[in-house]
């Protein structure tokens, strides 16, 4: 057993290494190529497209910038097209652009995609012969046109396991609550339509060999029309080896079986555990193994299921639900036995009429579910990300003590050793100022030892334009994806001082979303700013706001000094200007600050001098004068500034000011978040960025 375990490891690395050679790192140009796309995989929002297509045998994901309402609504048609002639430039997924976040370069590679293919030019061909992708592209414009958006969302998650931008703002409550799972096609989904299949079978009169056949071939088919998620396939091949087993009187035991799925799995996806979604469903399906042997009650194993994912759950997202698994347990039965059931009815009716009152009950209950959520809010607990060492002896330690201890033991000695593993988090001796990478904007977050004190300066956000309205896209809260994340995996349930240096988009475009996520003490305003930002500030509860100005500070363990101005209208020069020290090295951020407003600083505080310069206004030519960089003398100039933006940030003017005073430079464009990370132990301090770029 020994040896076919070890012939079996030597395969897949093989396997493996030869998968991943495949990905090339360069980039190159495409002309007039032809591409074959994913039917079900193209997305229009506003008056960008994105879709996943093949060029010259290797997959991309493709963005093009639709030119007109007639093109966008020939991509929108019931059967867009299938087939096109591209012409643009590669580029490969960044890996890890802020600490402990999304890895895009690991995701997109376990599904098998080459990297993005930004299009130039895009011209639409005959579409070829008809196959399984534009069937479920099919499926879901025809759900689309039967049902109402709420409905249909919902049908297109539960039955297809396709999830449009409508089904994230209807379950926006779900993730907090911990019931998003329900939602996603897996073990219990897999169960019902295939067992469901299976019981017909029997009704039937088949064979054994004819059920295990035409099973086979509905649980391909299933994969297929689902959009071949990792969980769909998990299930539906476990499935399938526990029929093998029990019709064919195979003894396994389900942590056999288990194994078996996960050869199958590995072997065909050999990048498969860089998988998020792929991780978390083996490692779900795992633990019920275990718990199915517990001589303990079903909402006993539900509330010890909930504490045993706390591990993924952590490493994955920094946060657990505390009330999920209760309110998972209330409502299993109730999608087991009516919401299921009737979602594959009312699948059926777009091919056949069905009775009106069955699809209201059902977006009824859906609506009725989403009020209730919003009703009662039921946050989740803020852990911060452990590092991978922490979570893996956290998994040990889960697999040791349900295998060897006795329930109740195995529990208690748990929730001990997660105590004390976790609590390092919350107790490190390291402090941090970080530059987060959140695209053509600001926000710097600065964590204390021991999480003694935090603040955060600026959110980010979008500065928004002129458009048609058919080339306006969907909004969406970019600190969803860059900041926030990284905020909870530093384990910050509330933040201490938060300081908006002025009131552009790029700096304060997400504050009320932030206010909404996370528990904030503190807010700090330039004096005069305030008379703009009236009907945002009446919607601010809980969190104290202060009006400042030059000559204040802000902060109890550390003082952060407001340099300028005297008093703010909002505007670039009014930027609040802040000053800092820790760990022996001193830190100037400018905000926004144009050279005028550089030269009143200078006059001010003729002595001022900086180690690390966040350089002004994203690197534009209206700041960072020379008389400021011969005065200050920085060694670091950190610019905050956007891949590929439209401004042309930073100009080759600043960067060569910069390098004429021997500053080293570095940007969040190229090099992602930029943090000083010290120990209150050693007082030894570094900087450090998130991706390796050429200097």
């Amino acid at each position: 057993m020994l040896l076919l375990a070890f012939l079996c490891s030597i395969f897949i690395g093989l396997r493996t290494y030869y998968y991943v050679n495949q990905f090339s790192e360069s980039s190159e140009s495409i002309l007039n190529k032809t591409v074959y796309i994913q039917s079900d995989s193209i997305t229009v929002d506003g008056s960008s497209l994105k879709m996943i297509g093949k060029v010259d045998g290797k997959k991309y994901v493709l963005y093009y910038s639709l030119k007109s309402p007639e093109e966008k609504q020939r991509w929108t048609a019931n059967q867009p097209p299938n087939l096109g002639l591209v012409s643009g430039e590669t580029e490969t997924f960044d890996s890890v652009r802020n600490l402990k976040g999304f890895n895009a370069k690991a995701h997109y590679q376990s599904l098998g995609i080459q990297g993005i293919l930004q299009v130039n030019s895009l011209t639409q061909l005959d579409r070829r012969g008809f196959n399984l992708s534009d069937l479920r592209q099919q499926l879901i414009f025809r759900i689309d046109q039967r049902y109402s958006n709420r409905l249909a969302s919902y049908l297109k998650a539960l039955v297809i396991g396709y999830k449009d931008a409508a089904f994230t703002e209807y379950t926006s409550g779900y993730k907090a609550s911990g019931l998003l799972h329900l939602f996603t096609l897996s073990g219990m989904h897999i169960q019902f339509y295939l067992g469901g299949v299976d019981l017909l079978l029997k009704r039937a009169r088949l064979t054994r060999d004819s059920r295990f056949i035409f099973l086979s071939c509905i649980g391909v088919l299933f994969i297929i029309l689902t959009g071949g998620g990792f969980s769909t396939i998990r299930a539906v091949l476990s499935f399938i080896i526990g029929f093998v087993c029990q019709t064919f009187d195979i003894l396994l035991s389900k942590l056999d079986q288990w194994s078996i799925m996960l050869f199958l799995l590995v072997l065909s996806f050999p990048l498969v555990l860089w998988s998020v979604g792929a991780q978390l469903s083996l490692y779900f399906a795992l633990i019920l193994i275990y718990l199915n042997d517990l001589p303990i009650h079903t909402w006993e194993q539900t509330l010890v299921f909930s504490v045993l994912s706390l591990p993924i759950l952590i490493f994955s997202f920094s946060e657990w639900s505390i009330i999920g698994g209760v309110l998972t347990l209330l409502l299993f039965s109730i999608f087991e036995w009516i919401i299921l059931p009737g979602c594959l009815l009312l699948f059926l009716g777009c091919f056949a009429p069905i009775p009106k009152i069955l699809s209201n009950t059902i977006e009824f209950f859906f609506l009725l579910l989403e009020k209730f959520l919003q009703v009662f809010t039921f946050p989740n607990f803020t852990i911060g990300k452990p590092s991978f060492f922490l979570f893996l002896l956290l998994l040990v330690v889960v697999l040791l003590i349900i295998d060897r201890l006795k329930y109740h033991q195995s529990i208690y000695l748990f929730l001990i050793t997660a105590f004390f593993l976790l609590g390092s988090i919350s107790i490190s001796t390291n402090g941090i100022v970080a530059f987060v990478d959140v695209g053509q904007g600001d926000s710097i977050f600065i964590k204390l030892p021991f999480k003694r004190e935090t603040f955060l300066i600026d959110t980010g956000g979008k500065l928004t334009f002129k458009q048609d309205n058919w080339q306006k896209r969907q909004s969406k809260h970019l600190s969803d994806y860059n900041l926030l994340p990284f905020l909870k995996s530093q384990g910050c349930r509330k933040i201490d001082h938060l300081l908006v240096t002025h009131n552009d988009a790029d700096h304060m475009g997400e504050l009320v979303h932030v206010l909404d996520e996370i528990k904030v003490k503190n807010l700090y305003l330039a004096r005069g700013s305030q008379k703009e930002l009236q009907s945002m500030i009446r919607k601010i509860r809980g969190t104290k706001i202060h009006l400042i100005k030059q000559g204040d500070t802000v902060g109890n363990y550390l003082k952060i000094q407001i340099l300028s101005p005297k008093k703010s209208e909002g505007e670039n020069n009014d930027s609040l200007v802040t000053y800092f020290q820790l760990n022996k090295k001193r830190f100037l951020l400018t905000g926004d600050l144009e050279i005028t407003g550089e030269k009143d600083l200078l006059k001010n505080y003729p002595q001022l001098k900086t180690d690390f310069l966040k350089v002004g206004h994203h690197g534009s030519n209206t700041s960072t004068s020379e008389e400021l960089l011969e005065k200050i003398s920085p060694k670091y100039g950190i610019i905050s500034v956007g891949k590929r933006n439209r401004y042309g940030h930073p100009t080759e003017e600043t960067l060569e000011k910069l390098k004429k005073h021997q500053i080293r430079i570095l940007r969040t464009d190229q090099h992602g978040m930029i943090y000083y990370q010290w120990s209150a132990v050693t007082k030894r301090g570094r900087v450090k960025v998130m991706i390796d770029f050429p200097e």
